[in-house]
């Protein structure tokens, strides 16, 4: 169905999906809670959270081409019930292996629909606002963490026994029908503008369409394709670096206990911040200066994360954390300035493997070669200094692929 006027009750609709879907790093709230109450040992409870982003990643490439062929209320509507299954089932379930399957796997890849497309409706209906589109959808889906986390830990203390051993069952029975509730609703009033709408916002052709409609074929035979894959795959990589260290290394670097959670909470604002703020202002100087600037942001973080400690290094997480969540919005954003919104949804789903790739290796270079470790009962930490060198570096090379792509677009538009 498609809208011919109000362009808010559909954007509205879709911010509403991506808060529900956007628990991809809500992890962190449940694990420690969920060794103590399976048994499971730190390294299995830790790879949920690398099993379900690699799946969100493949989500967005299923769902970009379903999006794609059948449109965005379809792909909420089936990323929307998947998600909510996975959280569902998650509650009856107790071995890693189950868990993988419902909590990663299912409700990653069905948080992958619907962010897919939630962004790329969004953007249909802010033609002229691409980079201000992209953020409010990427900033809901980041402020999804600050809503949650907090809820989350409420009916964890309620389903608490005097041992501290949390009964999961009604946790995420709760949260999964809560997410049902919310997410089937605003499917409903998810659609697309009608051609009547495009025409009354007496726009130039080329803020309603580059005139480049590329299929997915097309744009991978494009080196500016590879150049947006490539810096997708290194801008993370200083993020990707802190995940797993910000709490430890926090307490190690001279943080109370509660200030290094608080540390770990305040991100899921900074990312929000970064993505709502920073495509908001791509719209005014530029994708690609935006992204300059994103790069310095990474780069001055990832120096100082070599030696500060204190309350400096809860500002330096939040910057980088910041940093973070800006590309996830302006990328999105890039992938349609540079290929066409028609088949946003498969060609920028691909692109985004290259956030899958770059969480896994990243981290398998700093704890297989540089042999990166944090110990808060010895206060000591191994191989941080090395980590955020290679952190740097990461930070630096989509400069150069920026500068490519700037170049290809002024060549093409000329």
């Amino acid at each position: 169905m498609k809208n011919r006027k109000n362009p808010w009750v559909s954007i509205i609709a879709c911010l509403v999906v991506q808060l529900c879907v956007g628990i991809l790093y809500l992890w962190s709230a449940f694990r420690s809670n969920i060794v103590a109450a399976y048994g499971w040992t730190p390294s299995a409870a830790t790879m949920v959270s690398s099993y379900m982003l690699f799946a969100f990643v493949f989500g967005n490439l299923i769902g970009g081409v379903i999006n794609d062929k059948k449109g965005p209320k379809l792909t909420c509507f089936l990323g929307v019930a998947l998600f909510s299954v996975g959280v569902i089932l998650s509650a009856f379930v107790k071995s890693a292996g189950l868990f993988y399957l419902t909590y990663a796997v299912m409700a990653g890849l069905g948080s992958g629909f619907a962010y897919g497309a939630c962004i790329s409706c969004i953007q249909k209906w802010l033609p002229h606002k691409r980079g201000l589109a992209s953020g409010l959808a990427c900033g809901a889906f980041g402020l999804s963490t600050v809503v949650f986390t907090p809820v989350s830990n409420l009916l964890m203390n309620a389903n608490m026994n005097e041992a501290g051993v949390v009964n999961f069952v009604p946790v995420f029975l709760i949260l999964g029908i809560v997410f049902a509730v919310l997410g089937f609703v605003a499917c409903i009033f998810v659609s697309l503008p009608g051609e009547e709408y495009i025409a009354g916002l007496n726009l130039p052709a080329k803020a309603v369409s580059s005139n480049v409609n590329f299929t997915l074929g097309q744009a991978i035979r494009k080196p500016a394709f590879w150049a947006l894959f490539f810096s997708i795959f290194f801008i993370n990589g200083t993020w990707n670096l802190c995940v797993p260290l910000i709490r430890d290394l926090g307490i190690v670097r001279g943080l109370s206990v509660d200030m290094a959670i608080a540390c770990v909470s305040f991100t899921g604002i900074t990312n929000a911040a970064g993505r709502l703020i920073m495509a908001w202002l791509s719209d005014k100087i530029g994708r690609t200066n935006a992204m300059y600037i994103l790069c310095g942001l990474t780069l001055l973080g990832a120096i100082l994360m070599t030696f500060i400690g204190g309350m400096g290094y809860f500002v330096t997480i939040a910057i980088i954390a910041f940093a973070y969540g800006g590309p996830s919005a302006l990328n999105a954003a890039l992938s349609t300035d540079l290929f066409g919104p028609k088949n946003s949804g498969t060609n920028y789903g691909v692109a985004m493997l290259a956030l899958g790739f770059s969480s896994i290796f990243f981290n398998w270079v700093s704890s297989t070669f540089l042999h990166a470790s944090v110990d808060v009962n010895t206060m000591s930490a191994v191989g941080i200094n090395s980590t955020f060198i290679m952190g740097a570096v990461t930070a630096v090379i989509p400069v150069f692929l920026m500068l490519y792509i700037n170049h290809y677009l002024k060549k093409r538009d000329a």
